[in-house]
């Protein structure tokens, strides 16, 4: 399961390897003629700003590599589809702050925090990391991973989009469940489950875990003195939110355990089986404890009627307010799952939703057009139209991020980037936490 590559001193990423095989990914730092001399000669970031990662290009070349379009834009990092002479097609993830300091280093030490993460990891199932570089500049530059290129929708878009059945949704979530299983025991917490963060393969249909820049293992040091790292606050787990509303006792921080993990896993089920999310979306963390403190769950096969019983069950430990009452490991999940799936009939085998009607035209947002609101764009993914089987009996519930209309976000990038680097650097909501 591990690697045995040791993950170096915090300061440095002398525990990286970059394969031998692949003598392209060895060159790093080289320019295309046209942006040859814009940063500065010291590489300091206020010269490099004007060379930042989201004003990359299609066809633009980072050395060996040629950047085809980007996939996707979050608060920390942008992910962009590339071409290697020799790998063939890989993503590369972007830091959006550079090495400098206060909030942008944070960002920046994540980052590496996040490859070293990935290098103990070696899972069929878990997103491979190939190498690393820095662009423009080779020492102080904006820091980027070079991944293998997962081809296929994100479970939200797979479960909106997809006629996805009881039978393959059990089976999405029971490979899952062993993956957790896996890189729980290697010591690494994912800290950032949901829907987005995980994409069904097209070559086999098997779940792969993407984003793991909230990930947390034994050997990663601790960025800042916060209580709570960043992540999404709505999949957060209740006992972690109870920590935060606790008393402040100095040098306290919370412990994640493989039942967060967990936790955040049956929120994502249960968006994939009754479309919508259990609590209202974007509450102060408060009043989003006090919701689920004070919620009775409806059952999934209430709220959808093409649900089989057997998985409410299934679904309703996994979202036990306490972690004593959830499925202690990804092992368990797999047996429940597995057990339900032996006594599965062909109900089981028709699709979760009807068909979306004709008119309702599904499209990806413009990644150019993101303001900056991961989640509210995450509860966007999952909105589903109002007449499917079921919504009736969902009506007399709270508002849910997937009935909750949301407007899309309308600032254009330019003004978001320069928002970004000029004006709400480390504005982030203090509760959402930044280790």
């Amino acid at each position: 399961m591990t690697s045995g590559v040791d993950p170096g001193p915090p300061d440095s990423l002398s525990g990286f390897q970059i394969p031998e095989s692949d003598s392209t990914l060895k060159v790093v730092g080289l320019l295309t003629p046209s942006r040859v001399g814009t940063a500065g000669e010291d590489g300091t970031m206020s010269d490099l700003e004007a060379m930042h990662p989201l004003l990359l290009q299609p066809m633009e070349q980072l050395g060996a590599l040629r950047i085809i379009r980007r996939l996707a834009t979050g608060g920390y990092g942008a992910i962009f589809l590339a071409e290697s002479e020799t790998k063939g097609t890989v993503a590369l993830k972007f830091a959006l702050e550079g090495p400098s300091e206060n909030d942008e280093a944070r960002v920046d030490a994540r980052t590496k925090r996040e490859a070293r993460l990935l290098m103990h990891l070696a899972h069929p199932n878990v997103v491979e990391l190939l190498g690393y570089r820095r662009w423009p500049d080779t020492h102080r530059g904006y820091l980027y991973l070079i991944m293998d290129y997962v081809e296929g929708p994100t479970l939200a878009r797979w479960a909106t989009t997809e006629k996805a059945t009881p039978r393959r949704a059990a089976q999405v979530f029971a490979s899952l469940a062993l993956t957790l299983d896996a890189i729980h025991g290697a010591g690494v917490v994912h800290r950032d489950l949901k829907g987005s963060n995980i994409i069904v393969r097209a070559s086999d249909g098997e779940p792969v875990l993407v984003d793991f820049g909230s990930g947390d293992h034994p050997c990663a040091p601790s960025l800042t003195e916060d209580r709570l790292p960043p992540g999404t606050p709505s999949y957060r787990s209740p006992e972690s939110l109870r920590f935060w509303m606790g008393p402040r006792i100095p040098g306290a921080r919370y412990r994640f355990a493989p039942t967060d993990d967990l936790y955040s896993l049956g929120l994502v089920l249960h968006e994939v089986l009754t479309g919508t999310f259990p609590y209202p979306a974007h509450l102060p963390p408060s009043a989003l404890l006090a919701s689920i403190e004070s919620a009775v769950l409806q059952l999934p096969s209430v709220l959808n009627p093409r649900v089989p019983r057997v998985l409410d069950g299934i679904v309703l430990r996994l979202l036990d307010k306490h972690a004593g009452g959830r499925f202690p490991s990804g092992a368990e999940l797999f047996g429940a799952l597995s057990a339900a799936l032996e006594l599965a009939d062909d109900t089981w085998d028709q699709p979760l939703f009807p068909p979306r009607p004709p008119h309702e035209a599904v499209t990806e947002e413009d990644e150019s057009l993101f303001d900056g609101d991961e989640e509210g764009r995450e509860v966007r993914q999952w909105m589903r139209w109002p007449d499917w089987p079921g919504a009736s009996s969902a009506s007399g519930s709270a508002r849910t991020p997937s009935t909750e209309p949301v407007a899309p976000p309308v600032a254009p990038w330019r003004s978001w980037l320069r928002r970004r680097l000029h004006v709400l650097k480390g504005a982030l909501k203090p509760w959402r936490g930044k280790d």
